[in-house]
Order: structure tokens, then sequence, then C-alpha cells
């Protein structure tokens, strides 16, 4: 473990939540994601991974309009966070999941959503992850199901289509559990579908 490293992250996260200047910030969030993206720099994202969740979870929650991008990058480095940290996925899917339920803003859990997405996009087909994917399906079904915009619908689709893809096997067993569940979600894409959502 570097040092340098960890003096570089912490800098990092110190700057993304004490910064007034809005594309000083961006930059900052944007070479965060750049860090997370190294391999070599895994251990010391798991020493601070606490430190960099808070970070991140007061980006997503950002109330100004004009921070939109901020965001989204914020949940692009939640994704590629939970993706690059395999033994430490499950702790972070927890907390995602775990904050959309929380969060009583729509924008937010979209935020949380995108993250979850770009976690399982990310990952692929990981053998490293295949014993997540009922923790991931059975939280998504549970959002599905309990949703009320068609932003927060419609991505979460996207998020249960991924999780089929590569992992068949649970979707299926998801989706067995319950028939009506299995119609609602057949509707859902069709309707997805309708509205030229691209979704495969």
């Amino acid at each position: 473990l570097s040092y340098s490293d960890e003096s570089r992250l912490s800098n990092l996260l110190r700057r993304i939540t004490r910064e007034d200047d809005r594309d000083r910030r961006l930059a900052t969030v944007k070479q965060l994601k750049e860090f997370i993206q190294q391999p070599e720099n895994k251990l010391v994202l798991v020493k601070q991974l606490d430190n960099i969740l808070t970070a991140i979870h007061d980006v997503l929650n950002e109330s100004s309009k004009l921070l939109q991008e901020l965001r989204q990058e914020g949940a692009c480095c939640l994704g590629l966070l939970c993706a690059s940290l395999s033994y430490e996925a499950e702790k972070i899917f927890k907390w995602i999941f775990s904050k959309f339920s929380s969060s009583t803003k729509d924008e937010v859990k979209l935020l949380y959503l995108c993250a979850t997405y770009k976690a399982l996009e990310t990952v692929g087909e990981k053998k490293a992850f295949s014993s997540l994917m009922q923790l991931v399906m059975t939280s998504l079904q549970s959002i599905l199901e309990n949703v009320d915009t068609p932003e927060l619908l419609c991505k979460c689709v996207k998020c249960i289509l991924l999780v089929s893809r590569c992992y068949p096997h649970i979707f299926s067993t998801n989706f067995r559990v319950s028939l009506i569940c299995h119609l609602h979600f057949l509707l859902v894409r069709k309707a997805v579908c309708v509205n030229d959502f691209q979704i495969d």
C-alpha cells in the first residue's frame, strides 16, 4: 500500500466534498473515476471504502440542477467501485439498495439505479459476482414492484435485463416464485420497447 496513493485518494475525497467551484469539482470526480479503475489502487480503495461512499453519497444528494453532470459522474464512480472491488461488492450493493430505500427524492433513487446498472454492465458474467446476483435480483424485484415513476421503472427493468442475460438461472429462479411478477415484468418490458428505450 503506497502512502502516496492513499494520500492522493484522501485529497481527492476532500476536494470532492469541500470544493465550491463546479468545474473543478467535476474534474475531481472524474479523477476519482480514473483512480477507481486502476487495478493497483484496490487496496487503498478498500481501506478508505467508507470515506468514498460518504463522499459519493454527498455528491448524489446535491440539490442544485446545475450539478447534474457531477451527480451522474458520481453514480458512475459508485458503479465502477462496486465492479472493481469484488470482495467488497456485497457491502456496496447492500449500501446502494439501502440508500435507494431511504431516499425521498426520485432523481436520487434514479442515480442509485444508474450506479447499479453501471456495476452490472462492467461486471458482466464474472464468476466472482455470481454469488451476489441473488441478492441483487431480489432487491431489484422489490424495487420493480414498488416504483411509481416511468424513469425508475425503465432503469430498474434495464438492470433486470442485464441480470437475465448474464445470469439467466438467477432471473428464472426469482420470477418463477411469482407468476404475477413475471407477467408484470413482461408487460413493463413491452411498454419500455414501445417507448423506444434501448434495453438490449
